[in-house]
């Protein structure tokens, strides 16, 4: 009689046991593992995120407002601005964060390519550019954006690309001001790209929906952009539009409005505007009033002072105005204006709004620009 081993058909057995256990237990920590990453990456939704950057028309310059690159969701979910942060690093330096769209906090600033509600939606691309920082200056610049889901702390993607120095074609409609026609109320583009406009932002060159500069009221959720005839009511019975400011010292307090009340004083001359600003018949470019810069002083320069003379004595360094100590003047910016003779100052008080310049004998509500031995101390 032949014996059988017994033992030899149980391993098998247990083997195969063995081997279910194990391939149950890591099926389950495979699942823990894969759900928290989904939660961590979009609040329990598991959405796979990729980012896209290129380098931004314009050039790149010791200026502290140059536009550095575009970067576009290609891949993922729509998302709150108010859920992520936005970093780049040039030449692999540390990073630095960039203020979101209508934010101004930060050493660069998001501008969005479509005002869709504090989102950021998927095919959209957006500009990043410098905000009161000179981050890149020269021909070509490497940028590395990271986007970070600031409830986890955890990264969605990041992307690398050179930034290149181009330069724009001229575009008129740069110097361009948003105008109220009833308020008067003046507002630069230099000012609105500082960031944090309580009313109006401007939004990314990177759509074709727009003739650019185009810029988003924030309450009215409405595009004023450079078409022909563009405008944006403001719901109180004025009109926003974006139009020529008037060029040289002396000139800008007397002249029209752009509601069509001529002769109105304290107000900017619009070139625009189709009013005869100082009734000599002629309107528009042929006005006197819109005509070439007359001639500067030749010794003004950035030294001299905004002096008030006789009663009070006051005086303002050109510092002083940038700080903002001068709080009725903001120094505009050369390259947005032009046609003034710089240092140029916007005046701006109790509903009178002018500019005072180099121009020779210039003169604003009795403020002048003087040297400093002369400026009343």
């Amino acid at each position: 009689m032949k014996r059988v081993n017994y033992e030899k058909a149980v391993s098998p057995v247990i083997a195969t046991i063995l081997m279910v256990a194990i391939t149950v237990v890591l099926s389950g920590v495979l699942y823990v593992w894969a759900a928290n990453l989904a939660e961590s990456n979009t609040d329990g939704a598991f959405e796979m995120y990729t980012f896209s950057a290129s380098s931004a028309p314009g050039e790149m310059t010791s200026d502290t407002n140059d536009n550095l690159i575009i970067v576009t969701m290609d891949q993922g979910e729509d998302i709150d601005w108010a859920k992520i942060d936005v970093k780049i690093s040039i030449a692999g330096a540390a990073s630095v964060s960039c203020a979101g769209p209508g934010e101004s906090t930060g050493s660069c600033i998001v501008l969005e390519s479509e005002p869709t509600g504090n989102i950021w939606e998927v095919g959209e691309a957006v500009t990043i550019k410098e905000n009161g920082v000179d981050l890149c200056d020269g021909e070509l610049c490497e940028v590395t954006v990271s986007i970070v889901n600031n409830r986890e702390g955890v990264t969605l993607d990041q992307s690398s690309t050179t930034a290149e120095s181009t330069p724009l074609p001229e575009n008129p409609c740069y110097s361009k001001v948003l105008y109220n026609t009833q308020t008067h109320t003046v507002i630069t583009k230099s000012t609105i790209d500082e960031g944090g406009h309580s009313t109006w932002m401007l939004l990314s060159e990177s759509s074709s929906n727009y003739e650019h500069p185009a810029y988003y009221h924030k309450q009215l959720h409405q595009v004023l952009d450079c078409s022909d005839g563009d405008s944006v009511s403001d719901g109180n019975g004025g009109t926003w539009i974006l139009t020529e400011m008037s060029s040289g010292g002396g000139s800008h307090g007397g002249g029209g409005s752009g509601s069509g009340d001529s002769g109105s004083e304290n107000t900017e001359t619009v070139c625009d505007d189709g009013i005869d600003n100082d009734n000599d018949g002629d309107i528009d470019g042929s006005d006197s009033d819109c005509a070439s810069t007359p001639p500067a002083n030749p010794d003004c320069d950035d030294s001299y002072v905004l002096y008030s003379g006789h009663p009070s004595h006051t005086s303002y360094t050109q510092q002083e105005v940038i700080d903002g100590s001068a709080t009725d003047w903001t120094l505009l910016d050369p390259n947005d204006w032009p046609d003034y003779n710089h240092p140029a100052y916007y005046y701006s008080v109790n509903g009178e709004r002018d500019v005072l310049d180099c121009t020779q004998d210039d003169s604003v509500s009795g403020w002048t620009l003087q040297a400093p031995s002369s400026g009343g101390g």
